[in-house]
């Protein structure tokens, strides 16, 4: 396992922790399937319900950044996009090349990294931000 959800650090909204868990649990089995050596369709189905995964959950957050005019919107989604970006080349590689090692990689030394970043810094203050509008 690449990781237990309950080492994710919290928001104040527990819809996002949600989201977060949920990633992390996609996360691991496409990190397993690849570990234990999998058919390539296996990993090629985990990676394509990651890819979807962090597409919604990014899409998610804009949305209710932009309905309650979240103050550093822009920041975040730029942030957002980055990552977007990244996955778009890394999928990109995987259909040119089938080789899970490129994704393994990538998830070990930059998503999962970046993840934990971006939880403890912009999620943390946009959680607090939506949590003055939002009941979970």
């Amino acid at each position: 396992m690449l990781m237990e959800p309950s080492q994710l650090p919290r928001v104040s909204l527990e819809r996002m922790n949600k989201v977060h868990e949920e990633e992390i649990n996609i996360l691991n089995r496409l990190h397993q399937s690849i570990v234990s050596q999998a058919d390539l369709e296996e990993i090629d189905r985990n990676f394509r319900e990651f890819l979807e995964d962090v597409w919604n959950h990014f899409r998610s957050e804009q949305e209710m950044m932009e309905q309650f005019n979240f103050f550093a919107f822009p920041m975040h989604k730029g942030e957002h996009d980055i990552i977007l970006g990244q996955l778009e080349n890394l999928k990109k590689k995987w259909e040119k090349e089938q080789n899970p090692e490129l994704i393994k990689a990538y998830i070990e030394k930059e998503f999962l990294p970046w993840l934990m970043n971006h939880i403890q810094t912009m999620d943390t203050i946009t959680a607090h931000f939506l949590s003055h509008f939002i009941r979970d």
